[in-house]
């Protein structure tokens, strides 16, 4: 039975979560809780590497590289630890994409943020798990008087597209890059930029790297990855796109569980 696997290697390496977790405070940074743990787990002849890094495929393609917490040597097991007030859904769903990415089966959330001791074991079945959940979106659902309809309709379905093949919890570039090669397939005119410029007053105050598309010289794609896409300026992406002279921008945040676009308009 799947859970069954790694029976007693997870039961090791959840009583030396509990060790760590009443042995240091709340609220250090994630790397604190990753290296304590691995020392615990060295001095139980438990081999495992910090932070490995791993090629990421999106259709036969390299689009980037991932970086894990905790990788068990010898043995589909991957740890990944949060300093969250409790676990969320979204924690388990890159989690999943991680252990699909690499072909794993058990995966542990261990959460040293929460007010008692947290953890969840995943598990991912090659056999019986597909793709991630998701769905098409149709052209008729996009807001009315939106410019390129048919253009919009196919960024989106891009986006859900990668989505579903990726899953949440990569670094936006991975995105970026998928997106760029999903836009090749389909035929679709997307110029990869790898920097935006900060206007100030009509003038530019510099360069900041930010990966994004020009789609068919019509429509600017911004692929984003981050828990509160209120963070990303919308102001200076509009002040971009005006340099640009593109009037239609759609942010897609690859972060969450689904894609939910915001759209740009200048």
């Amino acid at each position: 039975m799947p859970q069954l696997l790694h029976r007693e290697l997870t039961g090791r390496i959840i009583g030396a979560y509990y060790d760590l977790y009443n042995g240091t405070s709340r609220g250090y940074p994630e790397w604190i809780y990753e290296n304590g743990l691995v020392k615990l787990l060295r001095r139980q002849r438990i081999g495992c590497t910090r932070q490995p890094a791993y090629e990421i495929l999106y259709k036969e393609r390299i689009v980037g590289r991932q970086q894990l917490d905790i990788l068990i040597l010898d043995e589909d097991v991957v740890i990944e630890c949060k300093v969250a007030r409790r676990l969320e859904r979204i924690h388990k769903a890159q989690l999943l994409s991680y252990l699909k990415t690499i072909g794993a089966r058990v995966g542990l959330l261990l959460n040293f943020g929460s007010p008692e001791p947290e953890f969840q074991r995943v598990y991912f079945d090659p056999t019986t798990s597909g793709e991630q959940d998701g769905s098409g979106r149709d052209v008729s659902e996009l807001p009315d008087g939106l410019l390129h309809p048919q253009l919009v309709g196919e960024v989106l379905d891009t986006a859900v597209e990668v989505h579903r093949a990726l899953g949440p919890g990569f670094v936006h570039r991975i995105y970026a890059n998928a997106c760029y090669h999903e836009y090749r397939l389909r035929g679709i005119g997307a110029e990869p930029r790898k920097e935006y410029q900060v206007i100030f007053q009509g003038e530019s105050l510099g360069s900041l790297k930010f990966g994004h598309l020009l789609i068919e010289d019509a429509v600017m794609h911004f692929p984003v990855a981050i828990s509160d896409v209120a963070d990303v300026s919308v102001h200076n992406l509009k002040d971009w796109m005006r340099r640009q002279r593109i009037s239609l921008g759609i942010l897609t945040n690859f972060h969450e569980s689904a894609v939910h676009p915001l759209f740009v308009r200048v």
